[in-house]
């Protein structure tokens, strides 16, 4: 990569970095938030995993590479026991606020994944979950109006994902446009 481009590979590094500080941050207050012991025990079981697993997957490790698929799959399939667990022994509004907040936890670890990537199909994936994320927290961002302290903090979470969305895009197309960056 030429020097000219060095600005815009720092910008799309910056977004990536505001969206992983995002997820720490959102599983930190989805604990805090559900503040029951056992329904904190079932967020941290289908979000903590997926988050190991890409984070261990970025950094290349053999293991998680070779076994990405069977992984996804134990992924799958850990989140869908946990969440019929959730749905089995709590009252319908909980277990769905908890699959709720894990889902978009979820989202935005997908989308941190593949932030940095120049494959045509992971920055569409990099995109939608990233929209998805905020579209799902909006609402929530909505029901907690009442509560200033959690409207605060899940207004700067959706502002930092959206900062980071458009750190990444904008400075993929400048790239893109100079020819500098070439999906594959």
């Amino acid at each position: 990569m030429s020097i000219k481009g060095k600005a815009e590979s720092i910008s799309r590094f910056v977004g990536s970095i505001l969206i992983l500080i995002s997820i720490v941050l959102e599983m930190c207050l989805s604990i805090l938030i559900l503040n029951n012991l056992l329904i904190n025990l079932m967020l941290i079981l289908t979000t903590v995993p997926p988050f190991m697993v890409s984070i261990f997957l970025k950094l290349e490790k053999d293991f998680f590479v070779k076994n990405a698929r069977v992984l996804s799959y134990l992924l799958l399939i850990d989140i869908i026991v946990v969440n019929s667990i959730t749905f089995a022994f709590y009252n319908t509004s909980l277990a769905l606020s908890t699959i709720i907040t894990s889902s978009s936890i979820i989202l935005l670890i997908i989308c941190w994944h593949f932030s940095l990537s120049i494959y045509k199909i992971n920055k569409r994936i990099f995109f939608i979950c990233g929209v998805s994320y905020i579209l799902i927290n909006i609402p929530i961002l909505l029901d907690n109006i009442s509560v200033s302290h959690l409207f605060i903090i899940n207004l700067i979470l959706i502002i930092s994902v959206s900062l980071g969305l458009f750190l990444i895009i904008s400075a993929e197309l400048i790239m893109k446009k100079k020819g500098w960056l070439n999906y594959i």
